[in-house]
């Protein structure tokens, strides 16, 4: 296949992306759209559909069985490896310090709720996340002899900051059909355009965040190696085939039915990107499934949810929350509304919300690999031996 097919694909699956939803909506509204649809930033969710202990117990099974998978990998088929390293570890670099500083300042004024300065706080998330992916990245550098991201791929992090606006405006845009699944409670403290501007640039450190961790992992060796001889999967032609129309029709469907398919925001563009880059023969961490190594997708998808413990930890605490209620000079603040599972939370999540941020993780690798290859940008991550570069 031709690089101008291979393109037009993936621009082609791109566009169903953001244009399923919105026809879905328009099938069920015709040009009569409820106010309430496109509202951003949304201050409150929509009305959910309550408490389900079926569907709840049913998601709390696969959860379980994904921290089993993490845990206990032989009982999934997963051989033990042993392995050693004579990787030389070196001292944390300058710009470790530096960013420790930055993000100690940053979360004391965060969580300090001073008044007076609520112009910095609108500022205060893309210091905070910035600092922390430079201080993973320090954290690397050190354990690696001298190898990170930012001390010798600084270009390629700047793109994956630029992938990572696109990439979260996407599920922000989706967001929508779902009835906000996530929203900012306190948001209308500031222009609409102006929390626009500060959440694009803010949202810019969301990918890089997932990279460092994922680059993090893999400097330990005995991790990186506990999922590389598992079981060899490789999904029929049909079955991908059908997997990716089901992915169509559930964007389609999405505005008619958001309590029930409230999970398709982290699965359909995740799914449709996996399935096509499959299809172009262009590596993805799914690629050596195939042949056994899990290790790439398994640590990718955990990524976020290392990154996600942090960052709403930091929400979290950003906030007083008196008898229930909400108190914070933060206007980012974010909270969820999810339907069916909404209780047992950590921090605003869900507990089993964050079974969500295992496919982030990997839509951000995704994404990144899918926008590297649009603009012909060089990536260690789209080659099968990068853990060793």
């Amino acid at each position: 296949m031709t690089e101008s097919k291979k393109i037009l694909y993936i621009l082609l699956t791109i566009g169903a992306i953001f244009a399923l939803p919105y026809a879905g909506a328009f099938i069920q509204y015709g040009h009569d759209f409820p106010k309430t649809l496109f509202i951003y930033p949304a201050i409150a969710p929509l009305q959910k559909a309550s408490f389900n202990i079926y569907i709840f117990i049913m998601i709390a099974v696969a959860f379980l069985g994904i921290v089993l998978l993490y845990i206990f990998p032989p009982l999934f088929g997963f051989k033990k490896i042993t392995s050693s390293s004579n990787v030389v570890r070196g001292p944390l670099p300058r710009w470790f310090w530096i960013n420790l500083a930055i993000w100690s300042l940053s979360l004391i004024l965060l969580w300090g709720r001073f008044e007076g300065i609520t112009w910095f706080l609108k500022f205060v998330d893309i210091a905070l996340w910035w600092s922390f992916s430079f201080m993973i990245d320090g954290w690397v550098y050190s354990r690696t002899g001298g190898k990170s991201l930012w001390a010798t791929r600084p270009r390629e992090l700047m793109g994956i900051a630029v992938a990572s606006i696109l990439g979260w405006m996407i599920f922000e845009y989706i967001n929508f059909f779902v009835h906000y699944n996530w929203y900012y409670p306190i948001s209308q403290q500031i222009p609409s355009a102006e929390f626009l501007c500060y959440s694009m640039l803010a949202s810019s450190a969301v990918f890089p965040i997932s990279f460092e961790f994922y680059s993090l992992f893999n400097t330990f060796d005995g991790f990186k190696n506990k999922y590389s001889l598992g079981p060899k999967i490789q999904l029929p032609k049909w079955l991908r085939v059908s997997t990716f129309m089901l992915c169509l029709a559930v964007l389609v469907f999405m505005s008619f039915y958001p309590d029930e398919m409230f999970f398709a925001i982290w699965i359909a563009p995740l799914a449709m990107l996996a399935l096509l880059l499959d299809g172009l023969k262009i590596w993805t961490p799914f690629t050596l499934v195939k042949q056994g190594d899990w290790s790439p997708l398994l640590l990718i998808a955990l990524s976020w949810v290392a990154a996600g413990l942090c960052v709403e930890c930091w929400n979290y605490f950003s906030a007083a929350h008196p008898d229930g209620g909400l108190v914070t000079t933060n206007t980012f603040y974010w909270a969820y509304s999810v339907p069916y599972v909404n209780v047992a939370h950590i921090f605003e999540m869900p507990v089993l919300g964050y079974l969500g941020y295992l496919p982030y993780g990997i839509y951000a690798g995704l994404w990144w690999i899918t926008f590297a290859y649009l603009l012909n940008i060089p990536t260690q991550f789209s080659e099968k031996d990068h853990r060793n570069v």
